[in-house]
């Protein structure tokens, strides 16, 4: 593949991660009607997600990320990767496996499109 195609599922997935973030940080009001440990649990996990897609956003360009950070972003997708996996254990329903499968793409995309300092 080229670099503008991994770049393309690279956005793509970001998207969709952001998307659902956003979704089940709203969420939270909803499913929660009291401030509990849970819910705030529900909200941080959102808004983590959410933190992780937009830093994902922020460092892919129109060439291959050479930013000191990349390499930090590429770290906190695999990261939040395996985070994805045992939550999907834990949680094992279909919007789980969304997020995994974007996190998967997200995480093998920024391998190419987030190489770091040349």
């Amino acid at each position: 593949m080229t670099f503008l195609a991994w770049r393309r599922v690279h956005r793509a997935a970001t998207g969709v991660l952001a998307g659902l973030a956003a979704l089940h940080s709203l969420l939270t009001a909803v499913l929660y009607q009291t401030w509990t440990a849970d819910a705030v649990w529900f909200l941080g996990t959102g808004l983590g997600l959410l933190l992780l897609a937009l830093i994902n956003w922020a460092h892919v360009g129109l060439e291959p990320c050479r930013q000191p950070t990349a390499r930090l972003v590429r770290w906190a997708n695999i990261g939040f990767l395996a985070f994805g996996v045992l939550a999907f254990v834990a949680v094992p329903e279909p919007q789980a496996m969304i997020i995994l499968a974007a996190l998967a793409l997200q995480a093998i995309a920024g391998h190419v499109t987030l190489p770091g300092p040349a």
